[in-house]
């Protein structure tokens, strides 16, 4: 090999040859050649007691090193190795991997020489790795021993911490066992709080129901008690002018007879034969008869009034004389044992002569119902599961199905009169075979329990109604918790919401003293009817006492729309609110028993209705506190219902500038006040008309202000200001007769992406408002609207919402409760096409009603598919070759007619729907009308048991 001068030969390896002159000290500073360039540092040397071809290896990669002039540092970071390991490699106390070896003689040797190089460490590394490895260093015997010493000590102090382990695994063992009983002890104890809290909660509601219910009946005792003041005090009036009377015709009487010559009325009766002529005699002794009459009549009433009240100071003095568990505790506690009353006397019902051995033996299916009634109320269910136990296995199957009936019906609250009856006439109808046949072979049929109703609904072909077997008959509906009710009440809220967009509420101005007056008529349990004039603010005055008194009623605080409907649909939605119903329809007897136990504050706005309907609503529910906004308009509440009136007075001119400020939103100018005050004059002090001012005032900038007149009447003004979004969306209201349809359709309605945030900018103009669970237009909108011309191209915009309604209404992805939902903006539409327009108007308003009236079914909001039934009907009289419409809905109203019990209308509609079968000819169509028929015969015959009425799952096609 050949080699400059620079570098000696030593073996294969090249090492660099540098004299003592080229390395100076320099004081500790990086050494360096005399060309300036650096050199690496010194390493330690290689350790003694390495094998040789490890040390022949560590010499190579050193001398690698050395002829490239690298650092260790520098060649560590390029092969991408630890320093620290390429120092243990280079003293020889590391063998690393062929890569490693490869990569640092890449690193350090020229490419004319790496093959050669590469050969060369691959061969001294494979040597290294086959070859013996000695101990890297040697130790004395001394360092052995003392190393055997600490290893002896060592595992002694394994033993020990391994003893220790032991008694602390044991220890800690214990431990854990203790804390798991003691975790299973408190598990006990928490589970007997929870239950002792759950049943101390239940009796807490129950005292509050009691509490409230007490409230509710001392509140109507005390009115009773005024009442019969008011009537003693006016008998009492009546009485002493009675008596002056008397006085003054016995005065007048004497001054006849002592200018006639006639004897005193205490003369004998010869007397006065004799003294006085035939017809002053005859007129004298009717005067006298009707005097005594007339004295009579009036010690009568006085005894009559005293007796009435001594009764009144009686029924005030402890519990209230309706107060049903007061009342069976007193009797349980005063009255002995013989003069209870039982469940149900052989007066009541006459019961046939035993025939069977379970009659005889006094175990028959009225015997048992009678025990039943007297045990089961008392909580005595084990003496009546043994009677249970012995009747059964003396009945025959035809008795142990009546007994299963009654006893049904008996957990259902019925009134077990009404179940005697039933049970009698069945036997009269069907009398039971005499004990000495044979019993028949295999389970007797299960019979259809009387009065509930199973109703399947359907949008292209008709519903069918059928009697619901026994153990498909539902139960008492339960209560809702405040749980549900309170995601029920955050669901309708949701429905008014507007995406992105928060509507603000103005607050209460002079109401303070109104409001107060409706809290404190509230918490003694009266009822209050609100009376103001439309726009007076009576909606927001009803939100404000409504979060005031929440928590005051067992049932909570109940939130009703009245407009448009009366007393029999507001008691179905109070029990839907209160009652888990689970898709049934419960029949009215069984709605007023269950609406008798509720006890809340039921908030109604725009009811419609008073007088005596108003009077049966509140006789309906006892236990409930109403409190109901009206116009001046609506009849008065009846006298005896004892309601107390309050009156929306105008607003001050003070609150007037106090609720524009605040619907600006900024400081009036001085013109703007003056404004404002003629503004406020027009308006009555109503808070519509402001806040309908307001707006204007916001809308005009720059502008100078609009007269008075148009602040009067600033509806138009409004609709000219708002963005095209909103007039689409009123041009569509009005077409609807006011109604607003929901925000999440009026982007495919209006056409329009914005136009659901159109209807946040109607509420802050004043054109629309809130009505129940939906947006509505203003008061007197759709009129000045109409007049300004919005009402053209109605037609098309009905035809348009009835195919977008109908193909809704079809979609199986939209729930029953969700079309109900719609149901206002969907009966407006059908009222608008309903309307002979045109054939093709007439035609949507069929489709529409087919495929909304079986979910409005559905949902159980009846009124509605009553009149999307009828607006149906009436579309098809007016289009051409309609008769299996009009067909379809006949058979509809006369399902519906049998199960709200109004048999003539089932009969004549079903009549109607088999007749126009027929003509088709539809034979399913008229054997289902026929069945319904004759359903309808069977109903008339029998009693029902209940009227509860079930909606099977709706079938859409």
């Amino acid at each position: 090999m050949h080699v400059s001068d620079n570098f000696r030969t030593t073996g294969d390896l090249v090492r660099p040859r540098i004299s003592a002159v080229e390395l100076p000290d320099n004081g500790g500073c990086p050494r360096r050649n005399g060309e300036g360039a650096r050199l690496p540092r010194p390493r330690s040397e290689i350790k003694e007691g390495v094998s040789g071809e490890m040390r022949a290896l560590a010499e190579f990669l050193r001398e690698l090193m050395d002829g490239c002039a690298i650092t260790q540092k520098d060649l560590a970071r390029k092969i991408k190795f630890p320093e620290q390991r390429l120092s243990e490699t280079l003293r020889g106390e590391l063998l690393p991997l062929l890569n490693v070896i490869e990569s640092l003689v890449k690193a350090t040797v020229p490419a004319a020489r790496l093959p050669m190089m590469l050969k060369r460490a691959e061969r001294l590394h494979s040597a290294a790795e086959t070859a013996p490895h000695a101990p890297a260093l040697r130790r004395s015997e001394r360092q052995v021993e003392t190393l055997l010493a600490e290893k002896d000590r060592l595992f002694r102090d394994l033993d020990a911490l391994r003893k220790d382990g032991a008694l602390l695994v044991m220890f800690l063992m214990r431990v854990i066992a203790r804390l798991d009983r003691q975790v299973r002890d408190l598990a006990t104890e928490q589970e007997e709080l929870q239950s002792d809290h759950s049943k101390y909660t239940a009796q807490l509601d129950e005292l509050g129901r009691e509490l409230w219910r007490t409230k509710q009946q001392r509140e109507r005792a005390s009115q009773k008690l005024e009442t019969a003041q008011e009537q003693r005090a006016d008998a009492e009036q009546r009485y002493i002018t009675a008596q002056l009377e008397i006085e003054e015709l016995q005065e007048e009487l004497a001054k006849l007879r002592a200018e006639h010559g006639v004897a005193a009325p205490n003369s004998s009766d010869e007397a006065r034969s004799n003294g006085r002529p035939e017809g002053v005699a005859d007129l004298s002794d009717d005067i006298d008869e009707a005097l005594a009459k007339i004295d009579v009549v009036l010690h009568t009433q006085a005894e009559t009034i005293q007796r009435l009240s001594e009764h009144d100071d009686d029924a005030t003095a402890g519990y209230p004389s309706d107060n049903r568990a007061a009342s069976e505790h007193r009797l349980r506690d005063d009255e002995p044992a013989d003069s209870r009353p039982e469940a149900a006397s052989a007066e009541d019902v006459a019961a046939p002569p035993p025939r069977t051995t379970a009659e005889a033996a006094g175990l028959g299916p009225l015997h048992v119902l009678r025990l039943a009634d007297s045990l089961w109320p008392r909580g005595e269910h084990a003496n009546l599961a043994a009677q249970m136990e012995r009747a059964v296995n003396l009945q025959t199957p035809e008795e142990i199905e009546t007994t299963g009936v009654l006893l049904k019906g008996l957990k259902d609250g019925h009134d077990i009169h009404s179940l005697l009856r039933s049970v009698l006439n069945r036997k009269k109808r069907h009398p039971p075979a005499p004990a000495a046949q044979p019993p028949r072979e295999g389970p007797p049929e299960p019979s259809p329990l009387a009065g509930f109703l199973a109703l399947t609904v359907a949008a292209q072909v008709g519903g069918v109604v059928r009697t619901c077997p026994l153990e498909d008959a539902p139960d008492t509906p339960q209560r809702r918790s405040p749980t549900a009710r309170s995601l029920i009440r955050e669901q309708r809220a949701g429905a008014l919401l507007v995406a992105g967009v928060h509507i603000a509420t103005l607050s209460l101005l002079e109401r303070q003293d109104q409001r107060e007056r409706l809290v404190r008529a509230l918490s003694r349990g009266r009822s209050v009817r609100l009376t103001g004039a439309r726009g007076s603010g009576r909606t927001t005055l009803l939100d404000s006492v409504a979060e005031e008194v929440s928590g005051l009623a067992p049932d909570g605080v109940v939130r009703l729309d009245g407009q448009g409907k009366n007393a029999l649909e507001l008691l179905y939605e109070l029990c839907d609110v209160v009652f888990d119903l689970e898709g049934h329809r419960i029949g009215a007897p069984r709605l007023r028993r269950l609406v008798q136990d509720i006890g809340a504050i039921v908030v109604v706005d725009d009811l419609g209705f008073g007088g005596p309907e108003l009077g049966k609503l509140l006789d309906a529910t006892p236990e409930c506190a109403y409190l109901v906004a009206a116009t001046p308009e609506t009849p008065v509440p009846p006298a005896e219902s004892h309601v107390e009136e309050v009156h929306l007075s105008p607003l001050s001119q003070q609150a007037c500038h106090e609720l524009l400020r605040r619907s600006v939103g900024r400081e009036l100018s001085e013109n703007e006040v003056y404004w404002v005050g003629d503004v406020c004059f027009t308006s009555e002090g109503l808070a519509l008309p402001l806040l309908q001012a307001g707006a204007l005032l916001r809308y005009r900038e720059k502008q100078p202000l609009p007269p008075v007149a148009q602040a009067a009447a600033p509806v138009a003004a409004l609709a000219s200001r708002v963005s095209e979004g909103a007039r689409e969306t009123l041009r569509l209201a009005v077409a609807l007769g006011g109604e607003v349809p929901h925000q999440w359709q009026l982007p495919k309605l209006v056409g329009r992406s914005d136009a659901a945030v159109s209807v946040a900018e109607l509420i802050h103009c004043g054109l629309a408002t809130v009505v129940g669970t939906r947006y509505r237009l203003a008061d007197r909108v759709v009129a000045h609207l109409e007049a300004e011309g919005y009402a053209e191209g109605a037609v098309p915009r009905l035809r348009a919402v009835g195919v977008h309604y109908a193909s809704y209404a079809g979609n199986p992805a939209v729930s029953p409760q969700q079309l109900a939902f719609e149901a206002p903006a969907i009966l407006s539409a059908l009222a608008g096409l309903a309307t002979p327009f045109k054939e093709s108007c007439a035609s949507v308003a069929v489709q529409l009603a087919r495929s909304a009236s079986p979910k409005f079914a559905a949902a159980g909001a009846w009124e509605a598919w009553r009149r999307a039934l009828r607006h149906g009907r009436y579309a098809a009289q007016h289009q051409q070759g309609a008769v299996a419409d009009r067909a379809y809905f006949h058979h509809e109203l006369g399902l519906l007619s049998l199960c709200t019990g109004e048999r003539e209308p089932a009969r004549a509609a079903l009549t109607a729907a088999v007749t126009l079968h027929r003509s088709l000819p539809d034979t399913a169509g008229a054997e289902s009308g026929r069945r319904a028929l004759a359903l309808l015969a069977e109903r008339r015959a029998a009693e029902p048991v209940a009227t509860t009425l079930r909606l099977l799952p709706l079938k859409m096609t």
